[in-house]
C-alpha cells in the first residue's frame, strides 16, 4: 500500500512534502476542535450541526473550509506533474493549468482572514493567534509549493526567461483574485456558475478609478508576499534537487 502511494509521486522529496503538509492539516483540525471544546458552553444553545457551522466567532470552522479549498492548487499541481510524467498530451496539462490558476487564489487568501481575527474569551488570545497563523502560513505554502511544480512544467516548455515571466503573471493574476475573493466576496467556481455578473464586476472595477487603484494596490501587495516566499523556496528546494 505504502509503495503503491509512493509511486504516485515524482520522487522521495514531492512524497515527504505531501506527507507534512498532510500533518500540518491535521494539526489545524486539532487546534480547531480545540476552540470548539473551550467553547462547549457557549455551543449548548446551538441544536443543529448547521448552526454551529455559522457559527464563525464560536467554532472558527470557516478556517478548515478555507484550508481544504487551498489544498486544491496544490493537489491539482500534483495531478498535472504526475500527466507529464505519464506521457499526457499538452492540451490535458494546459486545461488542467487553467483549473490551477483559477483556484490558486484560496491559498494566500488565508492570509486575509486575519480580519477575523480578536479575543474573543473563553479561548485564550495566544491560542486564536496560533491558529490562524498556523493555517495561514500554511495555506501560503500550499500555493508556493503549487506554483513550484508549475514552474517545473514551464523550464520543460519554454526557456528559463518565459518559464519565469508566466510564473510572475500567474503570481500577479492570484493577487487580483484574492482582491476580488475578499473585497468583492467572489469564489473560484464563480467563473462557471456566473460568469456574466463576474466579468461584469471585473470590468467595473477597470473603469472605476478608486477601485482600480484598490484593487491594483492588494494586488501588488500579495503578488510581492508571493514573489518574496517563492524565492526563498524555490532556492531551497531547488538546491536539494541539484
Amino acid at each position: 500500500m505504502f509503495s503503491i502511494l509512493r509511486s504516485r509521486f515524482r520522487d522521495r522529496q514531492q512524497f515527504r512534502l505531501f506527507g507534512m503538509l498532510v500533518l500540518a492539516s491535521f494539526f489545524c483540525g486539532l487546534l480547531v476542535a480545540g476552540r470548539i471544546y473551550m467553547n462547549r458552553y457557549n455551543l449548548q444553545e446551538i441544536n443543529s450541526l448547521r448552526e454551529v457551522v455559522w457559527s464563525r466567532d464560536i467554532t472558527f470552522i470557516f478556517l478548515l473550509w478555507n484550508l481544504f479549498l487551498a489544498w486544491i492548487p496544490y493537489l491539482v499541481a500534483l495531478k498535472i506533474d504526475r500527466l507529464r510524467r505519464l506521457g499526457a498530451g499538452r492540451f490535458a496539462m494546459v486545461a488542467w493549468m487553467l483549473v490551477w490558476l483559477v483556484f490558486l487564489p484560496n491559498a494566500p487568501y488565508i492570509i486575509t482572514d486575519f480580519v477575523h481575527f480578536r479575543h474573543l474569551p473563553p479561548v485564550p488570545f495566544w491560542y486564536d493567534l496560533i491558529l490562524f497563523f498556523t493555517t495561514a502560513s500554511l495555506g501560503l505554502t500550499l500555493g508556493l509549493l503549487s506554483i513550484y511544480e508549475i514552474h517545473l512544467i514551464f523550464k520543460r516548455w519554454f526557456s528559463k526567461s518565459f518559464a519565469a515571466f508566466l510564473i510572475f503573471l500567474s503570481m500577479g493574476l492570484c493577487g487580483f483574485g484574492v482582491w476580488l475573493g475578499r473585497f468583492q466576496r467572489w469564489n473560484s467556481w464563480d467563473i462557471v456558475t456566473r460568469p456574466e455578473a463576474l466579468f461584469r464586476d471585473i470590468a467595473e472595477t477597470f473603469t472605476t478609478r478608486h477601485e482600480l487603484m484598490h484593487a491594483a494596490s492588494v494586488s501588488i501587495l500579495l503578488s510581492c508576499i508571493l514573489l518574496v516566499g517563492y524565492g526563498l523556496l524555490s532556492v531551497m528546494l531547488d538546491r536539494r534537487r541539484s
